[in-house]
């Protein structure tokens, strides 16, 4: 139903056990439990990329009871070794990724995903009234309004060899920082490419790993990048590895601190491919969302969550921490605001189809001492069914109806996007969780009565103007005969949610298929796309999406949304 929906929550313990589910697993019903939370003490140290020098970090056994983590142990001096970006990008191999010494993680099939509705329009294809927002004329040269412009390709970036890209972008100090699965790129925000060009994130970190599920974020009040990326299908030996680097200055194109964070101890055995990795932040903590899949069998993976100070990161000093389990993929909460608001405890949000949504409050930043609860939103949705594509009988993976972009905290409200069945087709849903109330509210997007609207993220904006929510989806139309098309929207947070999305603007002209998928699964799409709201320009957000050329490979497509003109001038 195409409709807000107002739904109460209700307060569960901390002492409730965390169940181990796979990607597409749903919650089992009627298994619910209490027990003693399983709470594990993550001692970590960041290491030097150089030299073959790498510092552990140690995940045990805590305390038991109300989420509580252990004891702490006494922090090191260990540092991140100081990497120049654009030095990088004067090595011949700057933009050529070293052979992979283990091949790419496959999770395989997994449990399958929902057929597509037979019919060829929703039932309720009426939306309340919200407009497209018109194509503003851009002239770059003129200084009258940023464009829209590709980002990184698969056709010009020759270290990207798999599906899917996983591309998203921060906006921040005049800068766009971009990530792909294989590469990491800085532009100006009018799309002239910066820095010398861009590089692998192989060679900025100085790994031969194979790295999958990049995520970057500008933080603000800092005036910093920061990013986080994970080791691909580990062998069965290696111990659990992730990178995580932020930049000295608001500079990309100058020093980036560079750690390498591999873990040890019961929660993350050797072999234990640390997958999805998800980044956010508030003002005192970077925070991190993990699955973990034990000898990279991702169908009994445990799922955990914490909080790292910014103030070590962005000084290289050691650092130590509580990691939280969770009961399934949940996302970090970014704080909105410019500057970004504070706040009393860390958010973490988790949509869960069947169930609702799992709201989680960590103190204290996940600093010592730190507990986490958890308010579980009963608010059922199901799992968005394959995306269809015209021409071709070749379908994509919509996801499962996780929330795998970044929340953003308002100051009472969590804004969240995800994917999920509308009458029997792949539908953007989106709205807020009321923190105060522990209730929902919730709409549908999508660009029309027969399209399959998929692959969603959003950022909230406030300034003195007010709040403004904006937005980013793809869609396909196979009655209309449109492939993968990437929009736009935005509107006033404080209006109806049925007002803000509307139909989307089109920002890509693409319109290619991809038909390159195995035969027993859908082919993979995003994983991910984002809205960065521009620090420096009131009203300003840049939104980045994946589509599709003509001839089927992928490329990605950043534009700017709402007052830009500054952009320019």
């Amino acid at each position: 139903m195409r409709k807000r929906e107002w739904v109460s929550g209700e307060q569960v313990g901390k002492d409730e056990l965390g169940f181990w589910r796979g990607r597409r697993e749903l919650e089992q019903r009627g298994a619910a439990s209490s027990a003693t939370a399983r709470t594990w003490r993550r001692m970590v140290t960041w290491g030097m990329v150089f030299l073959g020098a790498v510092l552990f970090a140690g995940c045990h056994p805590g305390k038991s009871g109300g989420g509580a983590g252990g004891n702490g142990a006494s922090g090191g001096g260990a540092d991140g070794v100081r990497v120049n970006f654009a030095e990088v990008a004067k090595s011949p191999d700057a933009r050529t990724a070293p052979v992979a010494t283990q091949p790419v993680f496959d999770i395989g099939p997994g449990p399958a995903l929902p057929a597509h509705g037979t019919a060829d329009r929703r039932k309720e294809a009426a939306r309340a009234a919200a407009e497209a927002l018109p194509i503003r004329p851009c002239n770059v040269s003129a200084a009258v309004f940023g464009c829209p412009f590709d980002g990184v390709a698969q056709d010009n970036c020759k270290s990207c060899v798999l599906p899917p890209p996983d591309p998203n972008a921060a906006a921040g100090a005049g800068k766009i920082v971009e990530v792909v699965n294989q590469l990491i790129q800085v532009t100006n925000r009018v799309g002239t490419v910066d820095c010398g060009g861009p590089v692998t994130l192989q060679r900025l970190l100085r790994t031969t790993n194979t790295l999958t599920d990049p995520r970057v974020q500008f933080d603000n009040v800092n005036q910093r990048f920061s990013f986080s990326i994970t080791v691909s299908n580990p062998a069965a030996n290696d111990m659990p590895r992730m990178f995580v680097a932020a930049t000295a200055t608001e500079d990309p194109c100058g020093e980036w601190y560079v750690y390498d964070m591999t873990f040890h101890g019961d929660a993350v055995p050797a072999g234990t491919f640390l997958d999805f990795p998800m980044l956010g932040q508030d003002r005192n903590a970077l925070l991190l969302s993990l699955r973990n899949c034990p000898k990279t069998q991702c169908g009994n993976a445990s799922f955990m969550v914490f909080g790292v100070p910014k103030a070590l990161v962005y000084a290289n000093k050691h650092v130590e921490f509580d990691c939280f389990t969770v009961d399934s993929l949940t996302a970090p909460v970014t704080n909105a605001g410019q500057p970004m608001i504070d706040s009393a405890v860390s958010f973490f949000l988790a949509a869960v189809p069947g169930t609702g949504y799992k709201l989680y409050k960590l103190t204290k930043s996940g600093g010592s001492g730190a507990q986490i609860s958890k308010t579980t939103i009963n608010a059922p949705f199901s799992v968005p069914p394959v995306v269809k594509q015209p021409g071709t009988s070749a379908t994509l993976d919509p996801s499962d109806g996780n929330i795998v972009s970044f929340p953003y905290f308002d100051g009472t409200r969590i804004w969240f996007s995800h994917d999920a069945d509308d009458d029997g087709f792949p539908t953007v849903q989106y709205g807020f969780v009321d923190t105060s109330k522990n209730t929902v509210e919730r709409t549908f997007a999508f660009h029309s009565g027969s399209s399959d609207d998929f692959n969603s993220s959003l950022a909230v904006g406030i300034t003195q103007g007010g709040e403004t929510v904006y937005m980013n989806w793809a869609f396909t139309d196979t009655k209309a005969q449109t492939g993968t098309t990437a929009v736009f929207a935005s509107g006033d947070a404080s209006k109806p949610l049925v007002t803000i999305a509307g139909a989307g603007t089109p920002f890509t002209s693409g319109g290619g298929v991809d038909t390159a998928c195995p035969t027993d699964k859908p082919c993979r799409f995003g994983d991910f796309s984002s809205v960065s709201v521009d620090p420096t320009v009131s009203g300003c957000a840049f939104a980045t999406q994946q589509y599709f050329a003509t001839d089927g490979s992928w490329k990605t497509r950043i534009t700017p949304i709402g007052q830009c003109e500054n952009v320019v001038k």
